[in-house]
């Protein structure tokens, strides 16, 4: 036998006898309820490294696809401020106003979208919107808006890094109406 094929039975060997390790280790973390599911602790650093990875990797390999139209409409950012108003602003806040009691207690925290808009691309916050997060809170809203009302989503959620406290209560007095 050739000493490359016998370093190849050897290196799949040490990697069988591993995973099988790796589960079982999983399956003593699982069956003994080490890990803290409440939602009162934080997630440990790593977790948060993986979920966090995980959650990148995932919507990046979606997006192909996925064209942002236009978005400098101000009259489409003024239409996603009032979507955004009623159906986000809840967990994620804004600038000068926090996330309610209930956008507060959720483990992960939901994001802070002012950063989200400043790392993320317009067709990356729109495939999140539109199918929500699994075990975050987030939801699918392409069932409840239509497309054009995800996209103004988007165009507002990518002017929040600009906008300060006070020019967020103007949005809100202007949205209200005389």
């Amino acid at each position: 036998m050739s000493p490359f094929r016998k370093f190849l039975i050897h290196a799949v060997i040490t990697l069988v006898i591993l995973g099988g390790l790796g589960i079982v280790g999983a399956a003593i973390v699982v069956v003994t309820g080490v890990y803290n599911v409440a939602a009162i602790y934080q997630h440990t650093r790593p977790v948060y490294e993986i979920l966090d990875f995980a959650l990148d990797r995932s919507v990046s390999a979606r997006l192909d696809g996925i064209a942002a139209p236009p978005r400098d409409d101000p009259l489409l950012a003024e239409r996603g401020f009032r979507i955004y108003r009623d159906k986000c602003v809840q967990c994620h806040g804004a600038p000068g106003v926090p996330p309610d009691d209930a956008g507060k207690g959720m483990l992960p925290l939901p994001n802070n979208l002012a950063q989200t808009a400043r790392e993320k691309s317009a067709e990356y916050i729109y495939w999140v919107v539109a199918n929500g997060i699994r075990m975050t809170g987030m939801p699918a809203w392409q069932f409840r808006l239509d497309e054009g009302d995800l996209w103004a989503v988007v165009a507002f959620v990518e002017r929040l890094p600009a906008f300060s406290p006070r020019e967020y209560e103007e949005w809100e007095r202007k949205a209200d109406g005389p």
